[in-house]
């Protein structure tokens, strides 16, 4: 608030939180004027900080083989499991590069930007590339690869920073339609829907702000056309949700408010307890603001069951200190989905901080906690589901970000030997089938 009224911060930010371009010449207001603005909201501050216990160390499961890759990027963007045809995809930060590992082969592309999503059209390979890890220069893209016929095609240009993306016919008319999910950065971001159909994609934008994390298409309402939620972590954090009324008209609905700082970083629809309607898992996390990166107890993954009626209740909360991205599946095969959480901002109070949580539900509902060897330790950012094998059962495969961002200086020695000779890539092979 400082910053952007004329007084400098008096705790050190991080550099690319304040947008340097709205820092006013002069203070816009006297400086008795600031100090009575900041005691007002430090008196009504409802809670006073108090730092959570350290959560326990999870067990380590048995029920996944740790397999590295040495994937030569300190940076993991996207891992990502393509069931269809037991390929691994990985896009890396340093150096920008998509890599597609087929039995026997890799393929290695580069490209202008971080590669974070993926989806399969057909035999098409579906890529949004954010554009810049650090800040928005609206180079975001969505390219579709051809390997077999080595083509590239872009379909989006030009986007503010791409966090997600879906195709899907979601207007009916028979020809694929893409949804473009773009955090952007302060003050602008975009999600709207490229409507297929013509000779080229038109935008109908849904959502103008910055801070978008997450969206998905899907029948949320189970009246048979495909409604589109999406994750706002910037200004007011909230689940909106834009209900499918026929013609290309959306309704836009709030699904769940958060309050300032929440921390949303990703979400995932599954159907948590197989009743046919499809719920929520919510992941907060984010912890970059500050440099002294106060642990925050409402951190974690959070199921919200759906109700029906666009009504969700919360029925599951796992605290995990920095919870960054989750995937699921039946990993154990006992019928009930089970999660996969990494957690980018852990606890750096543990000698080893937990950076990857198992969530494992019985069947009948509650959830067992688990995690891999500290021999296979690293700070895991990205992970997914689907078979890598052909054997019929899920695997995991993760990624991760080998930088000193946002450790505390004090741990940083402590933090370069847990991540020394490290792999950034790793396949988890379930052991379920033989």
């Amino acid at each position: 608030m400082g910053s952007y009224l004329g007084y400098p911060a008096e705790l050190e930010l991080h550099p690319l939180l304040v947008d340097s371009r709205l820092v006013p010449p002069q203070p816009l207001v006297t400086r008795e004027e600031f100090e009575a603005i900041r005691a007002y909201f430090l008196d009504q501050a409802s809670i006073q900080y108090k730092e959570p216990a350290p959560k326990p160390k999870p067990p380590t499961s048995t029920l996944f083989e740790p397999l590295p890759f040495a994937i030569p990027a300190s940076v993991i963007t996207l891992a990502w499991i393509d069931s269809s045809d037991q390929t691994l995809l990985i896009g890396s930060s340093r150096p920008a590069r998509f890599l597609v590992l087929e039995r026997g082969h890799t393929t290695s592309i580069e490209v202008h930007s971080e590669p974070v999503s993926y989806e399969r059209v057909g035999p098409v390979r579906r890529v949004a590339l954010m554009g810049h890890f650090g800040r928005d220069f609206r180079l975001g893209r969505i390219v579709d690869f051809g390997l077999r016929e080595g083509i590239q095609q872009t379909v989006v240009d030009n986007h503010p920073r791409i966090t997600a993306h879906r195709t899907a016919d979601v207007d009916g008319d028979g020809a694929d339609d893409l949804f473009v999910c773009g955090f952007g950065d302060y003050p602008v971001g975009r999600v709207g829907m490229w409507w297929g159909g013509a000779e080229t994609l038109q935008e109908q934008v849904l959502f103008e702000e910055p801070g978008s994390t997450w969206g998905d298409v899907a029948d949320f309402d189970g009246d048979g056309d495909l409604d589109i939620m999406i994750a706002v972590a910037n200004a007011r954090p909230r689940l909106l949700a834009f209900v499918n009324e026929g013609q290309r008209r959306f309704a836009p609905r709030m699904i769940v408010e958060r309050p300032v700082g929440w921390g949303y970083n990703r979400c995932l629809l599954v159907d948590w307890d197989n009743d046919g309607k499809l719920d929520l898992v919510e992941l907060a996390g984010n912890n970059l603001e500050l440099r002294g990166r106060p642990i925050k107890a409402h951190y974690g993954v959070r199921v919200l069951r759906s109700e029906g009626d666009w009504k969700f209740v919360e029925v599951l909360f796992e605290r995990l200190d920095g919870a960054m991205d989750v995937a699921a599946g039946d990993f154990d095969g006992n019928g009930r989905i089970d999660l996969a959480a990494t957690a980018f901002y852990p606890d750096s109070r543990s000698p080893v901080p937990t950076t990857l949580l198992l969530l494992m539900q019985r069947t009948d509902g509650t959830v067992e906690r688990a995690g891999i060897d500290d021999a296979h330790w690293n700070r895991w950012m990205r992970v997914s589901a689907g078979d890598a094998d052909g054997d019929g059962d899920t695997d995991l495969l993760l990624g991760a970000a080998q930088v000193p961002m946002a450790i505390p200086s004090e741990q940083l020695a402590h933090y370069d030997q847990l991540v020394r000779d490290k792999a950034s890539v790793l396949l988890l092979r379930n052991r379920t089938m033989p």
